[in-house]
């Protein structure tokens, strides 16, 4: 019979299959470095690293940082993958304690996830990445110990459900407007939408980067490229009558890459980079960063959302149109 143990592991290998899992930057084809296993062989490695000595393990550490960003896009592909590396290590000790106390094996092993998910949020700040699965491991083997020694625990097992949601607790904060105009008060969404657009659009033009937003409208024109354009569309709802496509929304981070490298993030933020690897260190880095090798790279989204810089949905003849404002051309 299938239990929460079993139910982990189809999930997460119905997302990869036998496909090269990238724990460094999420993308197979955009990480720098180019030998990727398959599924069952991370899981195999993920497993003996974690038994040998994961708070010393540089692929853990990259697993925590990747199901840390995750949870920033409310998706938790990456923790069930921690969970699914983690969960062996129970099975053993879980029928032990069943058989030894005469207790229910499934819901022992229920309350030992819940419990190592409880670790896993509560770990989400000032915990170093390299001792997060430790923790996880510790706290459901002393659950599954009081469970088989009073017959429950603290963690309600019934609603497990609810830690494979996005985290109601990811950070939150207010955003930089994109100019001194203040969008939320514009009363037709269609005015300030276009406003929006048409500022963003004018500032690539002074800066000289609208070369790349250009690049890019080319590309999801013909459909070599989607980016994020079907979730902006369906996340702001919006479809005017005077746009060539309501297809061709995107979000302003698309135009960036998706990860840059410590020390240019820790330029836009104002510290120096050995601060920032002090912090990360420390588990004190006030968002989670990717390990590639010896090198951590920040998650560009992330680092906009420190930064309460605005990820804004917007039109590709708006940005279009305040670039040639800007420019001075007049039609």
């Amino acid at each position: 019979m299938a239990d929460i143990f079993d139910r982990i592991e189809w999930s997460v290998r119905k997302v990869f299959g036998d496909n090269p899992v990238c724990v460094h930057v999420g993308n197979v084809e955009a990480c720098a470095i180019k030998r990727h296993p398959a599924y069952p062989k991370f899981r195999s490695d993920a497993i003996s690293a974690g038994v040998k000595s994961a708070s010393s393990s540089r692929l853990w550490e990259s697993m925590i940082a990747m199901g840390r960003l995750c949870d920033l896009d409310g998706d938790d592909t990456w923790r069930l993958v921690i969970l699914d590396c983690i969960t062996p290590s129970f099975r053993a000790i879980s029928t032990r304690v069943a058989r030894g106390f005469q207790a229910e094996l499934e819901e022992i092993r229920s309350a030992m996830v819940t419990a190592a998910l409880e670790v896993w949020v509560d770990t989400a700040l000032g915990v170093p990445p390299r001792h997060v699965r430790d923790r996880m491991v510790k706290t459901a083997f002393d659950v599954a110990f009081q469970y088989g020694k009073t017959g429950s625990t603290e963690y309600p097992t019934e609603e497990i459900e609810l830690f494979f949601r996005p985290d109601t607790l990811s950070q939150e904060s207010s955003v930089k407007a994109l100019s001194v105009v203040d969008f939320s008060s514009i009363r037709n969404p269609d005015v300030a939408e276009q406003i929006r657009g048409e500022r963003y659009g004018a500032l690539l033009q002074r800066l000289g980067h609208f070369g790349i937003a250009q690049r890019y409208h080319e590309e999801i024109r013909a459909g070599r490229r989607s980016g994020s354009v079907g979730q902006a569309v369906k996340a702001s709802m919006l479809s005017r009558f005077r746009i060539s496509d309501p297809n061709l929304y995107y979000y302003t981070s698309d135009l960036y890459p998706s990860f840059v490298g410590l020390r240019e993030a820790a330029k836009v933020m104002g510290i120096a980079e050995s601060a920032a690897r002090r912090l990360i260190r420390a588990g004190e880095f006030p968002f989670p960063v990717a390990r590639a090798g010896r090198s951590y790279l920040v998650s560009v989204k992330a680092l906009m959302h420190f930064m309460e810089i605005l990820d804004a949905i917007v039109h590709v003849d708006d940005i279009e149109n305040g670039a040639l404002h800007a420019s001075g051309v007049t039609l």
